[in-house]
């Protein structure tokens, strides 16, 4: 009987031509961890994946209430004025002291989430440039006198939180495992 070898190291019987390919294919298949990039997680079911506290926004009333009806919108304006209220933004560059200062006033009581948001901040800081190259490719909607910087800084940590969940919050089911995964290598 001859032998197969398979990737230098590997001996195994010489099969029929299909089950031999049946295996390669297996071995060189994506491993459980990695994501199948084509299959989108259902986003809307990923909200109670990270249980993120509720930010504290009443401090940033008197400066940002006209932009915080309802609660905070994800609006380049309502991100601005408080990026500007806590003067966390000098032009397109964090600030990243007072940014530790703007999430310790929004997360009060939630340290572990201060400081994972206060690195994930560090994180989008490396990714100024490439922000701002995409700003200016894209079309944004008209939104008066407002950067989208701050908005894009925003989105950018609480992909980052995401993707860093502290265990105390994180959900450990299929789905937000899978949907973790997805995120951290095909976005």
């Amino acid at each position: 009987m001859g032998y197969l070898v398979l990737s230098g190291y590997q001996k195994v019987p010489e099969m029929p031509h299909q089950l031999a390919l049946i295996l390669i294919s297996f071995l060189v298949s994506p491993g459980a961890g990695e994501p199948d990039c084509s299959q989108r997680p259902d986003l809307n079911a990923l909200k109670n994946c990270c249980k993120m506290p509720l930010l504290e926004l009443s401090k940033y009333t008197s400066q940002c209430g006209q932009y915080l009806v309802n609660g905070a919108h994800i609006t380049p304006c309502s991100f601005e004025c408080l990026f500007e209220a806590a003067k966390a933004l000098n032009g397109t560059s964090l600030v990243m002291e007072n940014i530790r200062k703007m999430m310790e006033t929004l997360l009060e009581s939630h340290q572990e989430f201060v400081d994972i948001y206060t690195e994930g901040f560090h994180h989008c800081s490396g990714e100024e440039q490439a922000m701002i190259k995409s700003l200016k490719r894209r079309r944004m909607p008209i939104t008066g006198k407002c950067s989208s910087m701050s908005v894009m800084y925003g989105l950018c940590a609480h992909r980052y939180v995401y993707r860093n969940c502290p265990e105390s919050a994180s959900s450990k089911s299929t789905m937000c495992i899978e949907a973790r995964e997805y995120s951290i290598h095909c976005e």
